[in-house]
């Protein structure tokens, strides 16, 4: 009678928990073990992530204006993601303005002046702000885990690896082994649900990363038609 009770509770119970779709973990007599998820839901449409999932989910040309302009000048770098700046102050466009008319009389002796930002703690050529220092300064912020780990995912994309680009002088410090494999297991960490997130971890995997692979490997190994165009073109782009 008591077996029976206790299979009878265990039906119940599994009945519910699948209904509520959470994780719940079970040790019996027997080792039965219950495990199961419930998918998580769309952001609200009013949501910073919704907005954010929405740009990431547009064409190429509005994906890398999201990563240049929304987050990387919002938050005070350049498009190329290799420098800082500020907005200048009201004496230093005083000044500016000073340089701008000494320059005209002049003829270009007086140099020119900056006069809306100033640059700063610009990086050597071929390196880029970490994605960490980046997001700290932006707006979006304070975003939930996926929705960060998306727009990582997309200003790796964009900035180091060029959208499967690999070019010399620019970003080819970033087409490494580790960096790739860095890439790809952070796109594996993305959740399969919502399916707004799903999408992406899909793009990611199946569509990006085999671009950054095709790009890093005809780098490591050049075909003859690629070294007879980096003869002739400078050896400029990979």
């Amino acid at each position: 009678m008591e077996k029976i009770l206790l299979v009878w509770v265990l039906g119940v119970s599994l009945a519910v928990f699948a209904e509520e779709g959470l994780y719940y973990d079970y040790e019996t007599e027997e080792g039965i073990t219950v495990e199961a998820e419930r998918p998580r839901p769309e952001f609200p449409p009013e949501s910073t992530e919704a907005y954010i999932l929405s740009k990431l989910h547009k064409l190429s040309k509005d994906k890398e204006n999201f990563i240049k302009e929304e987050l990387l000048e919002n938050a005070g770098f350049r498009s190329t993601g290799n420098v800082k700046f500020r907005k200048s102050t009201g004496s230093e466009k005083a000044l500016s303005l000073l340089h701008g008319a000494a320059h005209t009389l002049s003829f270009g002796i007086v140099p020119m002046k900056p006069f809306l930002e100033i640059e700063y703690a610009k990086l050597p050529q071929g390196a880029f702000y970490h994605f960490e220092s980046v997001i700290y300064a932006s707006p979006f912020r304070n975003v939930s885990t996926e929705v960060r780990t998306a727009m990582e995912l997309e200003y790796k994309l964009q900035v180091e690896f060029c959208n499967g680009v690999l070019i010399r002088n620019w970003n080819e410090g970033y087409y490494t082994g580790k960096n790739i494999a860095g890439f790809e297991e952070l796109a594996w960490s993305l959740p399969d649900s919502p399916p707004s997130i799903r999408d992406l971890k899909n793009r990611y995997l199946n569509e990006e990363l085999p671009k950054i692979k095709a790009a890093w490997e005809r780098r490591k190994n050049p075909s003859e038609q690629v070294l007879r165009a980096g003869e002739n073109l400078g050896d400029w782009f990979r």
